[in-house]
Parts: C-alpha cells; sequence; structure tokens
C-alpha cells in the first residue's frame, strides 16, 4: 500500500513539475538595452488602460552619485507582438547622481495591446568583445 501510495505522490509531482509555468512578464522581459548600462537601472514598471490607450509608467533610477544620461523609445505591439506604429525617436533623459525619475508614456493607437522599450545609457559597462556598434543610437 505504501509502494501505491509513494507512487501516486510521485507521479502527480512529476506532474506539476511537466506542466508550464504561468510565465509572468517582469521589467526585464520589456526593457530591451542597446548595451549593458554602468549605472542606469529599471526599477519598477506600471501599465494600465485607460481610454482605450495603454499607459505606461516606468521608474529609472540612477544608482551613482554622477550625472548620467540616456536614450529611449517604445515598440508599440498588438495582441499578437505584432509592431502597430513606426519606429519612434529616441527620447533623451537626463538623470542627476542617485535620482530616480519616472517616465510618463502613452501608447499613439489604441491598437497597441503590449509594449517593448528599447534603452541605450550612454555610460555602458565594458564588454569582454569589443563591438562594431555604438553605445547610443
Amino acid at each position: 500500500m505504501q509502494f501505491f501510495l509513494r507512487n501516486i505522490v510521485l507521479a502527480a509531482s512529476c506532474a506539476l513539475v511537466a506542466a508550464p509555468p504561468a510565465v509572468g512578464q517582469t521589467i526585464a522581459s520589456k526593457i530591451e538595452t542597446m548595451g549593458e548600462p554602468a549605472s542606469l537601472q529599471f526599477t519598477g514598471l506600471r501599465m494600465r488602460e485607460q481610454n482605450g490607450l495603454l499607459r505606461i509608467q516606468a521608474e529609472l533610477s540612477n544608482l551613482d552619485t554622477r550625472q548620467q544620461s540616456a536614450y529611449y523609445r517604445v515598440q508599440w505591439l498588438d495582441e499578437s507582438g505584432f509592431q502597430v506604429w513606426d519606429d519612434e525617436a529616441w527620447k533623451p533623459v537626463l538623470l542627476h547622481g542617485a535620482q530616480k525619475l519616472t517616465l510618463q508614456i502613452v501608447a499613439p493607437t489604441t491598437k497597441a495591446r503590449d509594449f517593448k522599450i528599447q534603452f541605450s545609457a550612454t555610460d555602458n559597462r565594458p564588454l569582454s568583445q569589443p563591438s562594431a556598434s555604438g553605445n547610443s543610437p
């Protein structure tokens, strides 16, 4: 009887492990960095729909005491992940030492159901292999 119960418990635990986990969207899944920022980090990200348009609040933090600059733009996507708006122009951001800044971003179309923020810091960590492309857009 113990052997039978142990096999049932083992089979049930295997079924739980084999089932795909629920995929939650993280900040990292919404940010595409160009290089690895040395001092800037996204520390918060919220999204909601209002009047049919997506609204995003992205909190960017400067972990250094020196002033840091960066650039960002948003790719607006439909529910299938297809881009629904032309590429935006890069927007500059300046953060003073140890500053937190909240970026307020509104979708330009009601077709947008998802987004990806492309981000490029002026000061990036050195890479193991030099890249042919620059750090800024």
